[in-house]
């Protein structure tokens, strides 16, 4: 097999160059994100929620800004930067800029990855395509033959004519399991980030807002605020 797949290359065989294309195109892609899951995204989450934990339960946010801008430029670290600088400029503006942030990253981790199952079929719709282009050039051929050589042109057409779909099936394999592996990667962080923005919410929403928050939302409060009524909202927090 990999013998006629090496003579199909050298013969320019069409399909099999514009496999080719698609399977670089396709490779530049993974070792990309491969790259920037492994090297850039992904850091020592546990490492760097302890330390930030540390430092924001201290009140030294000069030092976590430093460790944010230190630890990365991206993923949970740039997340809790703008949150400890949304916490100078103005604390009510945190939890919107947590939730800001982290809308903003998340579609980072899946870029280009639908692309790669949508190549794949392409790929193997090429091939087969390939194989049937082949075989119809195969069964036309034997006709200008002798009928001796009408068997060995016919077996040797066929043999030939399978090389695009084994490509096809081949790089398709890859390319999926590649995929899958890129994904779970992008899975696994993001769960990290979402666990990182829970523990800064925790951490950095003024505590005033969440009460304000649970008063607003108790029954007589809401009824009291409705009306207008200062005297009502007075009466409603007190009890005979």
């Amino acid at each position: 097999m990999w013998g006629e797949l090496a003579l199909s290359i050298k013969s320019g065989n069409v399909y099999i160059i514009i496999m080719s294309v698609l399977n670089f195109i396709t490779a530049s892609i993974i070792f990309e994100r491969i790259i920037v899951m492994q090297f850039i995204y992904n850091i020592d989450f546990s490492k760097f929620l302890l330390n930030l934990k540390k430092m924001i339960k201290s009140e030294d946010h000069d030092r976590a800004i430093n460790l944010c801008r230190k630890a990365s430029k991206t993923s949970l670290p740039r997340i809790s930067l703008r949150a400890l600088e949304a916490v100078e400029n103005d604390p009510s503006t945190v939890k919107g800029t947590i939730e800001e942030e982290t809308i903003d990253f998340i579609p980072r981790l899946e870029s280009r990855l639908t692309f790669m199952p949508a190549v794949a079929t392409l790929i193997m719709l090429v091939g087969i395509l390939g194989t049937i282009d082949s075989l119809w050039s195969a069964f036309h051929s034997i006709d200008v033959l002798d009928t001796a050589k009408k068997q060995a042109s016919l077996a040797n057409g066929i043999a030939a004519s399978l090389n695009p779909t084994a490509v096809g099936i081949i790089s398709s394999m890859t390319i999926l399991s590649l995929h899958q592996i890129i994904k779970s990667m992008s899975l696994r962080i993001i769960d990290r980030i979402h666990h990182g923005v829970t523990v800064l919410s925790n951490l950095l929403v003024p505590e005033q807002m969440v009460a304000t928050t649970a008063i607003m939302a108790a029954p007589g409060m809401s009824a009291a605020a409705g009306s207008g009524n200062p005297d009502a909202i007075v009466d409603s927090g007190v009890s005979d």
